[in-house]
């Protein structure tokens, strides 16, 4: 069996450290990790097991030899490298969502598989925002279930949400308002530390900003929704724990335990324990939703929900790039740190 290499582009950023993390614990584990940054980064070598990979710059023909590549990068980024690896017949896993725009499937393997049911080959799939896999997870079932007859839900989103730069920039933001000093606001220019963001993304006309939009039309396609939800943001300061407060107008009437038994027959973990209500800190490490703080009244159900979003999305990218290379025929087996590659 040949030796299975993935490319990772961002593999220096807060998200590519997480898929490095599943990728090495995936069912699937690939022997060869090949990770790539931009030309000025500061860190020479990741770590992929038990091994320092050094990392390199992205070109034409370091990724032609690769069997798939993810893609853990900001969305302009991700269709220029995106399309390089096209032409270089390897298929491609999107973290930033950029390249579903081209007409690339938006996949969360546990909240809309059929999407990955296709005769033929696939070439690339769009790994959606956080916000709109964490909606799509706890949303899924009860839309399944046809429960729902439309959702307006509130995301608080943590700083890794900008990436590396902004959880060392509220870090230091932090450090600098308790020693009096001057914080840096490069990322977030009217400051996080001890503060929430009215305005995440670019405003438009309409008065939501750019993600909110992105949001609500990826939450709708996971969801296959005719309605879109109506979804705020505000940002907090916080490194990583994505938050959501979500209410429902129910499409008929249920109690709370029949929502309590879709929601953990569809994978979501609950708990009505004070201290241990989804936030944060709680949180950390977690691919899939905790809910906490069911209620309903009347045709009105209420609830908190939350996870890891670097973790998640970690997560969704290493299961769509093995959903992926097996729908185009290849056999996946997990290789050890030491594999050679007669047995990997």
């Amino acid at each position: 069996m040949t030796t299975l290499r993935v490319g990772l582009v961002g593999a220096t950023g807060a998200l590519g450290k997480e898929v490095l993390h599943v990728l090495d614990r995936a069912p699937w584990r690939p022997a060869v990790v090949v990770p790539f940054a931009s030309r000025g980064t500061q860190t020479p070598y990741v770590t992929y097991g038990s091994d320092s990979v050094a990392v390199d710059d992205v070109s034409a023909g370091a990724i032609g030899g690769l069997d798939l590549v993810i893609l853990a990068v900001p969305a302009d980024v991700a269709r220029t490298v995106g399309a390089m690896a096209l032409e270089e017949g390897v298929p491609v896993v999107d973290c930033s969502g950029a390249m579903s725009d081209d007409g690339a499937p938006l996949v969360v393997p546990w909240v809309n598989p059929e999407a990955l049911q296709s005769e033929d080959p696939i070439d690339v799939i769009s790994v959606p925002s956080s916000g709109a896999s964490l909606l799509g997870a706890v949303m899924g079932p009860l839309v399944r279930a046809g429960l729902v007859r439309t959702f307006d839900a509130t995301l608080l989103v943590p700083a890794s949400h900008w990436g590396r730069a902004g959880v060392d920039e509220l870090s230091a933001q932090v450090v600098a308002l308790f020693n009096s000093g001057t914080p840096p606001r490069k990322v977030f220019e009217s400051g996080l530390a001890f503060d929430v963001l009215p305005v995440v993304g670019e405003l438009t006309q309409s008065g939501r900003t750019s993600v909110e939009d992105r949001i609500v039309v990826e939450t709708a396609e996971l969801l296959g929704l005719r309605v879109a939800p109506s979804i705020d943001l505000l940002g907090i300061p916080v490194f990583s724990g994505l938050m959501a407060s979500v209410r429902v107008d129910l499409a008929k009437q249920a109690d709370l335990g029949l929502v309590t038994r879709i929601l953990v027959d569809g994978g979501v973990r609950l708990t009505d324990d004070v201290r241990s209500l989804p936030r944060p800190r709680r949180i950390e490490g977690r691919p899939f939703p905790d809910v906490g703080r069911l209620r309903i009244n009347g045709d009105r159900l209420t609830f908190m929900a939350g996870f890891d979003n670097l973790r998640s999305t970690a997560t969704a990218a290493v299961a769509a790039a093995g959903a992926l290379l097996q729908q185009r025929g290849l056999e996946l087996k997990r290789s050890t740190p030491d594999a050679t590659d007669d047995d990997a």
